[in-house]
């Protein structure tokens, strides 16, 4: 039985949900969402002021690193995964929501960067592994999952868009709390969060997308997470940001003014 407050919590999700909001708990809806309103706000009236490019990042919560950094403005799409972005009917309602985005995004000016599929190489590959009894390999089912979400990518950008694609995190060492049937083990998951990256930033290399792989500096030795990355057991921190702006500004610095 769900409580007042985790009623009036779900349905504050729900309203935010259509204004790209962020939000990961009831304390982030009631204080952070305000002044991140204030945030955005300025940062449009600085872009139209100065011509200067907003990042508009769309994503699950690994777009969490970005809140309150500039130039980025945050939409998030909560539960999201690649492989369903090209889905009517999503249980994350994804497609719709990206689609809602998208009018406000300048493609004259404005940068699009995208970041899903960590959900994906965290739950989703190893769970159709397991439910089709090891008679799809990983590496097939990453494959579909890339070229799905290339779908996607190769829309946006053929619509216009100046896209850019973040890429998924290194898989964290410790275990995460699921009700699903079937998990992978940390170094299972890392071999696929691995593969995966891979395999994404050579569908954007071949398609000529710029590709933030993350994984570059974020990853030791052994594909975990270096400590200090670390936000949780699943996301990266904001030591990331930096990193990701400037490939992202080396990428578009022909045709996009950064201020």
């Amino acid at each position: 039985m769900k409580t007042t407050f985790e009623r009036i919590e779900t349905a504050l999700r729900k309203a935010l949900q259509k204004r790209g909001s962020i939000y990961f708990s009831y304390t982030d809806v009631a204080f952070k969402y305000p002044w991140l309103c204030f945030y955005n706000t300025g940062l449009v009236l600085k872009a139209k002021l100065f011509n200067g490019a907003i990042i508009h990042i769309i994503g699950d919560s690994h777009v969490r690193p970005f809140v309150f950094k500039s130039p980025f403005l945050v939409h998030h799409i909560s539960q999201a995964t690649a492989y369903n972005l090209t889905k009517d009917n999503s249980f994350s309602q994804s497609k719709k929501y990206l689609s809602s985005f998208l009018p406000r995004i300048n493609r004259e000016r404005d940068v699009l960067l995208l970041i899903f599929g960590e959900i994906d190489a965290r739950v989703h590959i190893y769970l159709q592994y397991r439910k089709n009894d090891g008679k799809i390999s990983i590496e097939k089912i990453i494959d579909a999952t890339v070229e799905k979400y290339g779908e996607t990518i190769r829309r946006l950008r053929d619509d216009g868009f100046a896209v850019c694609v973040h890429g998924i995190p290194p898989a964290a060492r410790k275990n995460f709390v699921s009700n699903l049937p079937f998990l992978g083990t940390p170094e299972q998951r890392s071999e696929i969060s691995s593969m995966f990256s891979k395999k994404l930033g050579e569908f954007c290399q071949q398609n000529g997308i710029p590709y933030i792989d993350v994984q570059s500096v974020s990853a030791g030795e052994n594909g975990f997470i270096k400590k200090e990355y670390v936000a949780d057991e699943v996301h990266l921190n904001g030591k990331i940001v930096p990193f990701a702006r400037e490939r992202i500004v080396e990428a578009f610095k022909d045709c996009r003014k950064f201020n």
